[in-house]
């Protein structure tokens, strides 16, 4: 809040002191944050920098993240935006088409600090020839959200491994008082291949070696895929998606795989409220907010099966090619303006720990933790600057050992892993062709063995 009030001022007195020039550079922002309350906030903040720089017009767009993959096509037609706000690997996929301004985007992390990044988030966007693709935002990072006092009383372990994840599915899972026993994505969207992802990564399973060679085919693979499957038959009926967390809130579900997203709704009722009601599904019929509900879950970062992984998504700012001179600046501008402490602090608050900052000195500051809500003052400083170190460790597939892998990101951006997860579940495809999609030729594979019912660890 104090951040947001001394923008304001500022702004005020900028615009007070200033006159508006006739004509001002127009830039096209996108971001993948759709929730009205955050677009709010981020058309505040660019209000705030318009009022400070009146020379420029920031216009923003919300764009659906499981829609964002035909950015190529937008940018290709001159109708794109100068800068987007996207996970990384949507990033990382318009950089390998050739469509990114890396040597603008080296400029501009150098302009912010490269010191200031954590290492791990400055990967993520950096190549092999040490130019980046893109400028690391804000981070989060993956857990399976479990009613720990429900494992207590069952007698099972944290669910921190494939075999210990599907065990507890099982024993919980209750239909006859309407209890499920873990969420997993049952439709095609970016939910479903983060759940798939983490699986994936802890049993070993990668879709592509350092040189680009697909390595997906594989007994980990069908693995993986087919204890996906074996999950899905223990979550909510229908479609699922993000939204089924309405069941954890509720009391009606005993693990959830989810981002640290979920950390407010879980301490406040006000961010709760959405997910409390029998609005979005017809066997939910809502619920007062559990006040126990923080103090009673567990959360597991790290799932161990063949190794050890973690999960999280870091967002990054992407800069299309600009050849405009005058447009650059302002972009360049901009960016500098959303890396401002204030400015910086207050987008993050957006979402008090799902969006967790990248910089270093940041994740130190004593405002970043006065979140006007109170979430953070009800996890602790300690517990919250355990999970932002996590953001050191993260993978996904396209990002392993501390490598970018590109082809894998230009599949994410793609959707291939969620058809192939729709067309396993929906369509009865067998988990001995998990590769279909990225290959050539893949749907008729033979020389992958389906192994016997049900999954074997």
């Amino acid at each position: 809040m104090r951040a947001m009030l001394r923008i304001l001022l500022l702004a005020v007195l900028y615009a007070a002191l200033h006159t508006a020039p006739a004509r001002a550079v127009a830039i096209e922002f996108w971001t993948t944050e759709m929730a009205p309350e955050r677009q709010a906030v981020i058309r505040y903040l660019a209000q705030a920098f318009m009022a400070q720089n009146p020379d420029i017009q920031v216009n923003i767009t919300g764009v659906e993240e499981n829609t964002i993959q035909f950015l190529g096509s937008a940018l290709d037609e001159g109708v794109g935006p100068d800068i987007v706000s996207a996970r990384s690997d949507i990033v990382v996929a318009i950089a390998e088409q050739g469509r990114v301004a890396k040597k603008c985007t080296g400029e501009m992390i150098r302009a912010i600090g490269e010191k200031r990044f954590f290492t791990g988030a400055l990967a993520t966007m950096r190549n092999k020839d040490g130019t980046y693709n893109g400028i690391p935002f804000s981070g989060w990072v993956q857990g399976i959200w479990y009613r720990a006092d429900w494992f207590k009383e069952a007698g099972l372990d944290p669910p921190d491994t494939p075999e210990r994840i599907l065990k507890a599915a099982q024993t919980l899972c209750d239909s006859d008082k309407g209890r499920f026993g873990i969420l997993v994505g049952t439709r095609e969207d970016a939910y479903a291949e983060q759940v798939f992802t983490h699986l994936a990564l802890a049993m070993g399973v990668r879709e592509f070696d350092p040189d680009g060679k697909v390595v997906f085919a594989g007994k980990n693979a069908v693995r993986a895929l087919t204890l996906y499957k074996e999950l899905a038959r223990y979550s909510p009926p229908g479609q699922q998606y993000w939204r089924a967390r309405d069941y954890y809130m509720q009391g009606r579900l005993a693990m959830m795989f989810y981002s640290t997203f979920i950390m407010d709704d879980l301490a406040l009722p006000t961010a709760a409220a959405d997910s409390l009601t029998g609005n979005n599904f017809p066997d939910l019929d809502g619920a007062p907010f559990d006040p126990h509900l923080l103090r009673n879950t567990g959360m597991v970062s790290v799932i161990t099966g063949t190794r050890p992984a973690s999960y999280g998504v870091i967002h990054a700012l992407g800069i299309p090619v600009c050849d405009d001179p005058e447009r650059k600046r302002a972009i360049m501008r901009f960016i500098s303006f959303l890396f401002r402490t204030d400015a910086y602090i207050t987008w993050l608050h957006m979402a008090p720990g799902g969006m967790l900052p990248v910089l270093r000195d940041i994740a130190g500051a004593d405002d970043f933790y006065r979140d006007a809500q109170g979430v953070f003052k009800r996890y602790t400083r300690t517990k919250i600057e355990n999970i932002i170190s996590g953001l050191g460790n993260i993978e996904s597939f396209s990002f392993e050992e501390g490598r970018l892998i590109p082809k894998a990101a230009q599949a994410s951006a793609e959707a291939i892993i969620p058809e192939m997860i729709l067309r396993t579940l929906r369509e009865g495809i067998p988990p001995r062709s998990p590769c279909n999609g990225l290959r050539e030729g893949c749907a008729n594979c033979s020389e992958i063995t389906a192994p016997g019912q049900g999954f074997r660890p």
